[in-house]
């Protein structure tokens, strides 16, 4: 559950009044229209993957540049709110790994390792400029900056996260209690200004610390017996205090200042039980997946209903709430204001929990029907295109009320459902529930490399695929020695270079279990001399740039199969990037650009639809 308490998700409220919404007493199940095709589920992940990309980029010049802005939100229409999350930027950071996009992955860990406490944890939330937004060092997002870390060492190898990771974890053990929980962690907010330790431990994030602590046991070697007390001491927590053998769910947390548990029963205890923990054990957690999907009753703590149809434009949304609200209670902050009511909503995050958990639970088609319902309301065009909402009706929970924009954690999650990958052990999941931790058999030599197109700045390669026991992953690209980054096609283009200059490139392919392949033969390649107008012909489109004046260029690019959108971007004399979408006239897309004098250099690129999947073209140069 991603912290966002109060101040950085009150944008929109949007209360219950009137007749109850229409539900279905049904948990999620196959639609009465045709489901998704694999296709146009990777495609929503393609999508999902360029929005991500484009809340990145807008933290380009701030203190904070490499971290991902959480939510397409604005304090009115000229101001965005300038707002990252700690939790987002782990959930992002996974997903662009998901992706196969290793080097904005990277960008996202290096700067939360540059902003890392000399204490070892972050802050919940941080303005752009750097100063702390929201002034609480919760356990859970800083496990999660910790997972990030294990999947990067685990799908790339390598130890550069290892230091960091150790000192967040040591930071975590400082609030281990007597019953193996670790407590919540640190807040301004009970006494302003002053830190002092939070008075609760939740389930969840005990469920976070779980296997981070496994693995690094296994890594310090003078740390194994801390950090295997600290999992031994989560589990026993989760299994003999949280875990209601009766429902067969868990609760929500337990209250060290009254030694009380928390009768409130959230949603995502349950699926990240199942991730955490795994199907069956010392409990049967498969079976929290039924008690969520089963629970139809009235809309209480005792009789909750998480599971909501809730209508949207022409049709209905089948997914899961929060919690298990349905009477439209009004709900109140910590400190006792009004805060929006609690009715059925949809939380999109919390739907691709559940998603993520019926897939490894061996339930494939429930696992797509739950990801085909999020997909309906995933953004279709301009800004918010690929943008996931946090919830469908912007309702409160009771702990927050949940945003209605497009949201870092809603969207990643939708790729890592999609990806079918498991956070919690840094692994992909193969189906029936197991990963594959004894695969040691690497993927065979990628072969063929080829560079099929290339410009001053820019080579464009392309290999065969390799096959593995398992399954292929993605594939790391090397200029030289140098990793010039990671993909998840086979074809990759390598951009920044420098023209009329030679450089060698090899590939390497890996698997989910961290297996790396040879490198592939090299291929050499020298770029294009710089200077006049820059563009070329593809299979898929011709690209040019012409001079129309002292001060103005034209970019055209006219695809081969009919396009139903083509963005360009460009960027002037290496300043900020620009982005367009480009009129269509006679099948030629064009866009026009200003402020350009002699000797100005555009680097432009295009991304164009074909036939329903988007892909990005080469970067090209242009010298006016």
């Amino acid at each position: 559950m991603a912290e966002k308490l109060l101040a950085g998700t009150l944008a929109f409220a949007l209360g219950c009044g009137g007749a109850p919404l229409a539900e279905e007493d049904a948990e999620p199940r196959a639609r009465s229209v045709q489901e998704l095709t694999a296709a146009e589920r990777a495609q929503a992940s393609d999508q999902a993957y360029q929005w991500l990309k484009a809340q990145q980029d807008l933290t380009t010049g701030f203190a904070l540049a490499g971290l991902v802005d959480s939510f397409d939100d604005w304090w009115n229409a000229t101001e965005r709110k300038q707002i990252v999350y700690t939790y987002d930027q782990a959930v992002a950071a996974i997903a662009f790994m998901n992706k196969g996009d290793r080097a904005r992955a990277e960008k996202v860990l290096n700067k939360l390792v540059a902003i890392q406490d000399p204490d070892g944890s972050w802050i919940n939330s941080y303005w752009w400029n750097g100063y702390g937004e929201e002034l609480r060092k919760h356990v859970g997002p800083v496990a999660w900056v910790v997972m990030a870390f294990m999947t990067h060492e685990k799908l790339y190898g390598g130890t550069t996260y290892q230091a960091p990771a150790r000192k967040a974890l040591d930071w975590m053990l400082t609030f281990k209690k007597s019953n193996g929980a670790i407590a919540g962690g640190r807040t301004t907010w009970d006494i302003q200004g002053v830190w002092t330790d939070e008075v609760w431990s939740s389930t969840e994030h005990n469920q976070d610390i779980y296997n981070i602590y496994r693995y690094y046991a296994g890594k310090f070697s003078d740390r194994a017996s801390a950090y295997n007390d600290a999992a031994s001491g989560a589990k026993q927590f989760l299994d003999n205090v949280m875990w209601n053998n009766t429902t067969k769910r868990f609760y929500g947390g337990w209250k060290n200042n009254t030694n009380l548990l928390d009768t409130n029963v959230p949603l995502d205890v349950n699926p990240w039980g199942v991730l955490a923990l795994g199907l069956s054990g010392t409990r049967d957690y498969k079976s929290s997946l039924a008690s969520v999907d089963n629970a139809k009753g009235a809309g209480t703590v005792g009789d909750p209903k998480y599971v909501h149809s809730l209508p949207y434009e022409s049709t209905t949304i089948t997914a899961y709430d929060f919690d298990w609200q349905y009477d439209c209670a009004a709900a109140k902050d910590q400190n006792g204001n009004y805060n929006g009511d609690r009715c059925a909503d949809i939380w999109f995050e919390g739907s691709a929990f559940m998603s993520v958990a019926h897939h490894m639970n061996g339930n494939t088609t429930k696992a797509d029907t739950i990801i085909d319902e999020i997909i309906k309301k995933q953004g279709k065009s301009g800004t918010l295109l690929g943008g996931v909402p946090y919830s469908l009706k912007g309702t409160s929970n009771n702990y927050w009320r949940m945003a209605q924009e497009n949201c870092v954690s809603s969207t990643g999650w939708l790729i890592i459902a999609i990806h079918r990958f498991n956070p919690f052990t840094g692994a992909y999941i193969t189906g029936g529930g197991t990963t594959n931790p004894s695969d040691t058999q690497a993927p065979s030599t990628p072969s063929g490399l080829s560079a099929p197109s290339k410009t001053a700045t820019s080579v464009t390669l392309s290999w065969s695929a390799s096959t593995d026991n398992v399954g292929v992953t993605g594939y790391d690209v090397y200029r030289g020695t140098t990793l010039a980054g990671s993909s998840s096609s086979t074809s990759y283009t390598v951009t920044g270079l420098s023209a009329s200059t030679a450089y060698s490139f090899t590939v390497r392919a890996r698997d989910a279990a961290g297996n790396t392949s040879a490198a592939s033969g090299a291929v050499s390649v020298t770029t294009s001399a710089s200077g006049g107008g820059s563009g070329g012909t593809t299979g898929d489109y011709t690209a040019s740039a012409t001079r129309l004046s002292t001060t103005q260029a034209q970019l055209s690019f006219k695809p081969t199969t009919s396009a139903l959108y083509v963005d360009v971007h460009y960027l002037l004399n290496g300043g900020a990037q620009q982005n367009f979408r480009m009129a269509q006239s006679g099948g030629t897309w064009t866009q026009t650009v200003s402020g350009l004098s002699s000797g100005g250099k555009l680097e432009y690129w295009f991304t164009y639809e074909k036939s329903g999947p988007q892909y990005d073209s080469v970067h090209y140069t242009y010298t006016h």
